[in-house]
């Protein structure tokens, strides 16, 4: 995941240099279109914490610089983490994650459109820090990976050919990091099985999005 996100920033690096080229006849090239954006929502899911896994809700933040297809995305999310009301352990606490991504524009309608439909994958790193309300941390790398659509509206260009757009977002998003390591659990068959394991320690959060994005 590592090698695919460095991979994808050295694509923007060069995507974002060769704008500075000059044509050989002295006339510069048409400028790739960009843009500075933001968005602000909700998530909707489970968040998964070794062996808390229930339902969570919280929202989501990102700030992004858009060169042609490309987005450079820093993320700041907060949410729910622990056990579901039902069950007896009933462990609660929240989770603060902060990341960045490289977000690529699959299809979209184009720059000279009014209408905005924009969809898109994103790849990304993070940090994530869980607090427990009855004391106890746990700090964390995590990747990630989100696919969604974007649909809104572009108003006409200013002087300088820059527009200003706003609409909402809808995605499914994913954290994957390893979980903790749990005492005194033993290998054992919760089906049929021809080898008793450990549970496995990776944690898989699966989330729903939804909000509002503007830029220029």
């Amino acid at each position: 995941m590592t090698k695919l996100l460095a991979a994808a920033l050295l694509v923007a690096a060069s995507t974002a240099s060769a704008q500075t080229l000059v044509a050989t006849d002295g006339v510069e090239r048409e400028r790739t279109p960009r843009e500075i954006n933001a968005r602000l929502g909700m998530v909707l899911g489970g968040a998964d914490v070794g062996d808390a896994d229930g339902f969570s809700v919280g929202a989501t933040a990102g700030l992004g610089y858009r060169i042609g297809d490309i987005t450079l995305r820093g993320q700041f999310d907060y949410y729910k983490v622990g056990d579901n009301g039902d069950e007896a352990l009933h462990r609660k606490g929240r989770a603060t994650r902060l990341g960045g991504a490289v977000r690529y524009s699959f299809a979209n309608l184009g720059w000279d459109s009014r209408a905005l439909v924009d969809f898109w994958g994103e790849l990304g790193l993070g940090y994530e820090h869980v607090a427990w309300r009855k004391g106890g941390i746990l700090d964390r790398p995590s990747g990630e990976l989100a696919i969604g659509l974007d649909v809104g509206r572009r108003g006409e260009a200013n002087a300088r050919g820059d527009r200003r757009s706003i609409g909402y977002f809808m995605a499914f998003r994913s954290h994957i990091a390893q979980g903790p390591e749990m005492a005194g659990v033993m290998a054992t068959c919760a089906g049929p099985c021809t080898e008793a394991t450990k549970p496995p320690r990776t944690d898989v959060s699966m989330f729903f999005e939804l909000g509002i994005h503007w830029g220029r």
